[in-house]
């Protein structure tokens, strides 16, 4: 029995740990480390496209902790060859060559060891034609640098399949990510609950254990049994009464022997009677 309260315990502490690391938000397995984005984006109706487009890439930019590739000092892109001649102002360099790219790609965020790029926007469908190009040419560079390609959407964009399959083909995703308004990520939903069970079993754990302490080491209190009355104290002898009870057995004995002899010689005369 003494068991089941530390084993409770244990649970109830890995319970808590757990929840706290999920609801940190930095265990997901995309380049930022976060199930969900650290902002909400501008959406549908908040701005043009160009601003809801801006919004998004400025608070995966904090996440991902890198520059925006539309930053002047960055500006990389995905060449067709390396004999076009392309303006500085639209790339600095060409990280990558892609023979289906007609003249030049550039990614939302080029880093060393993948490629991301940020759609906030309400669908992502495989007929849209500007979108499939786009996607596929980033797919491209991204196998042939045998890096992963992520591209980062609202967390209630439609998706076409065939987009999910030409982005997993990489070793990257489509990552639900931009929140919208009335969004509850699922696994904080239910991190919270658990710890709070975990809080609560904890404590009633703790609340035992000090109670069942407390009164184990409580000194007990043994009624004593009633004391006994006490004894009369025997009466000290009275020698005159005991002479004096002496003195009438005596005569007693004396009066019972005159009456036995008595006795005896009544017998007697009546036996001379019948001689």
């Amino acid at each position: 029995m003494k068991a089941i309260p530390r084993y409770l315990a244990i649970i109830a502490i890995s319970g808590i740990v757990i929840s706290i690391v999920l609801l940190m938000n930095i265990t997901a397995p995309n380049p930022t480390g976060r199930r969900f984005s650290s902002a909400m984006p501008l959406t549908t109706k908040q701005g043009n496209a160009q601003q809801i487009g801006l919004s998004a890439e400025e608070i995966l930019a904090n996440d991902l902790h890198l520059p925006r590739n539309e930053d002047n000092n960055e500006l990389q892109c995905i060449c067709h060859s390396p004999g076009d001649s392309i303006s500085p102002n639209e790339c600095r360099s060409c990280f990558v060559y892609v023979d289906q790219v007609s003249t030049f790609r550039r990614p939302d965020f080029v880093a060393k060891t993948f490629i991301a790029e940020s759609k906030n926007r309400q669908n992502l469908l495989y007929t849209q034609s500007d979108q499939v190009d786009q996607i596929s040419d980033y797919a491209s560079a991204a196998q042939l640098l045998r890096q992963p390609l992520w591209v980062y959407i609202r967390v209630n964009t439609t998706v076409s399949n065939e987009f999910q399959d030409i982005v997993n083909a990489t070793g990257g995703g489509i990552i639900p990510y931009f929140t919208v308004p009335g969004y509850i990520d699922p696994v904080d939903d239910t991190a919270n609950k658990v710890l709070a069970v975990s809080i609560v079993v904890l404590a009633l754990v703790v609340l035992e254990t000090w109670a069942l302490r407390r009164f184990k080491n409580r000194p007990a209190v043994v009624s004593s049994p009633s004391p006994k009355p006490p004894r009369m104290p025997k009466q000290p002898a009275d020698p005159f009464g005991k002479a004096i009870r002496k003195t009438d057995a005596a005569e007693d004995f004396v009066q019972r022997s005159k009456e036995k002899r008595r006795q005896d010689i009544d017998i007697e005369d009546s036996r001379d009677d019948f001689v």
